[in-house]
């Protein structure tokens, strides 16, 4: 008899979503060019056995389940590949991540490992978001790597089992969540009506156009220098900066943006891997006569207080906002910053990251912002063509550069 697993919220949300949209809007790819000697036996045992170690990794789901795989659905396999050619791994491996998974009839994860030549390959993993995130992806790779090490020198893996998903599943499942504090919040929210007035052409809907908000060496110096000013991260200046940008024109100003947030505050979370994160609706209003470094804070405290309640699920948050019965989305833009992608380490192979740009349209609009310990700020607004047109996007990304500006002023 086949075992069934309980599924979070934000998993049924994902595949409902998905369902409804008939697009791969959950794809989350990664590849990598492998330059040097790599043990093509070691690698796909190491990927086995990442699979065998992690729970969500064994499962098929259906709307409401997930179900281990058994002998009818087999467990992904490293599925080798030669004959490609030099200069053509993002074409020709795009299937791999372009092509929808079937969750109910497949796990859904993939990985190809196609070969150039005895020291060139590219590796193409690609999960769906119902059984990682970015987190999970780190975690895999570090267990793929050790993996790997462990049978390059004539070892076995580490079996340790890995923490269950579904346990934290389960726990979700059957808490009573207080949404008291998310009504509060949220009441009298102001509509947000899609800019978009006539549907996109046919070939364009679910897709999106990019804006590219990188910061140039003063923008970045700026932005640093008030976050220390305002004692903030910043990433929450980048946020203030995507706030004012759409917030409504008359004062007093007011916004309400996405914010994803991390579930893994305990050692046990950390070493899980599924997808752990909430997307919260953080509502902010201000007056117009704010100093850069006090709009800021007023940002932040907007930003903690949502995250002091960042467990309770998003549909249990959005029916206590009332946004069901509303005709227009709690919120269009959600904001992003991401420190760092995940990163695979092989022994004498150099790993090369191969960016994929993401196709469709997950949100109306997505503000995704990246940096390193050094270098500038880099930015792109994804905004889907559903609900802006590029004129749209354009002017958004124009007002976002303007605000900066004004946050940084005398900074």
């Amino acid at each position: 008899m086949p075992v069934h697993r309980p599924l979070t919220d934000l998993q049924q949300s994902m595949l409902a979503h998905e369902a409804l949209q008939g697009v791969p809007l959950y794809n989350v790819p990664r590849l990598f060019r492998l330059s040097g000697p790599v043990d093509v036996d070691a690698l796909q045992e190491a990927f086995r056995h990442v699979v065998r170690r992690h729970p969500v990794l064994r499962c098929t789901f259906d709307a409401d389940h997930a179900v281990e795989a058994g002998d009818v659905v087999p467990l992904p396999e490293l599925d080798l590949r030669g004959g490609l050619a030099r200069h053509d791994a993002v074409s020709a491996l795009a299937p791999v991540w372009e092509t929808p998974f079937r969750p109910a009839e497949e796990v859904p994860v993939r990985a190809v490992l196609a070969t150039v030549s005895p020291d060139e390959h590219h590796l193409a993993l690609c999960l769906h978001h119902v059984v990682a995130d970015s987190w999970s992806l780190s975690l895999l790779l570090r267990d793929l790597a050790a993996a790997y090490v462990r049978l390059l020198h004539g070892g076995k893996p580490d079996d340790t089992a890995a923490p269950d998903f579904f346990a934290l599943a389960a726990a979700e499942r059957a808490r009573t969540w207080d949404t008291a504090w998310w009504r509060e919040r949220l009441a009298g929210a102001p509509p947000q009506p899609r800019p978009r007035e006539e549907p996109p052409p046919h070939d364009q809907q679910g897709t999106h156009t990019r804006m590219d908000l990188r910061l140039d060496a003063a923008a970045t110096r700026g932005l640093r220098s008030l976050a220390r000013l305002a004692r903030v991260s910043p990433a929450v200046v980048l946020f203030t900066a995507v706030s004012t940008a759409v917030a409504t024109a008359e004062a007093p100003h007011e916004s309400t943006l996405g914010l994803p947030a991390v579930l893994r505050d305990t050692l046990e979370r950390q070493e899980t891997v599924g997808p752990l994160l909430n997307t919260l609706p953080v509502r902010t209003s201000w007056t117009g006569a704010h100093s850069g470094t006090a709009l800021v804070q007023e940002h932040h405290a907007s930003v903690e207080a949502a995250l002091a309640h960042k467990g309770v699920p998003y549909s249990r948050i959005i029916k206590a906002s009332g946004a069901r019965r509303r005709p227009t989305p709690l919120y269009l833009h959600v904001v992003n910053v991401d420190n760092e992608a995940p990163r695979l380490r092989l022994p004498r192979v150099r790993v090369t990251p191969t960016p994929i740009l993401p196709r469709w349209a997950v949100f109306p609009a997505h503000w995704v912002f990246s940096w390193g310990t050094v270098g500038n700020i880099t930015g792109v607004l994804h905004a889907g063509l559903d609900a802006f047109t590029h004129d749209q996007a354009t002017t958004y990304g124009e007002r976002f550069r303007s605000s900066l500006r004004r946050l940084l002023r005398g900074v």
